[in-house]
């Protein structure tokens, strides 16, 4: 596969996360099912409550199946199987992500979408990316 037209297509919230890949840009989108990841048990339980640890507790469920998103991105991103990447959840999960993806990562970001999208079928993500980057560029 020819990775430099290849985009990404992230959902994810606090519990499940979905992987989507536009081969050509502003074309159609395909679920990478095999990509699919969902919180653990221990993923969903309140959080550990650590001394000294200044992350808010509700968050560290969260942050842990976040984490477990972005090393599998990168992962992916090792393999060369995408050139950039489509960030699209509720802005907390947004944010988690973000700080957990490795800085190369984090410059393929091309748009983020700050809406939460699990739900949506390929032909809805398609759209919400679109008017995405149509926001971005104006």
């Amino acid at each position: 596969m020819n990775q430099d037209s290849v985009t990404w297509i992230v959902t994810a919230d606090a519990t499940d996360a979905r992987v989507f890949c536009e081969r050509t840009r502003m074309g159609p989108l395909q679920e990478l099912v095999e990509h699919r990841m969902s919180a653990t048990a221990d993923e969903r339980r309140a959080g550990d409550h650590h001394r000294g640890d200044q992350r808010a507790p509700q968050h560290e469920p969260e942050r842990r199946f976040l984490t477990r998103v972005a090393a599998r991105i990168a992962a992916e991103a090792g393999r060369r199987e995408f050139s950039q990447l489509v960030l699209m959840g509720p802005p907390h999960a947004l944010g988690a992500l973000r700080k957990a993806l490795p800085q190369d990562l984090l410059a393929r970001v091309e748009v983020t979408d700050d809406h939460e999208r699990r739900q949506d079928d390929a032909e809805a993500l398609r759209r919400h990316l679109r008017d995405a980057r149509a926001r971005q560029e104006a």
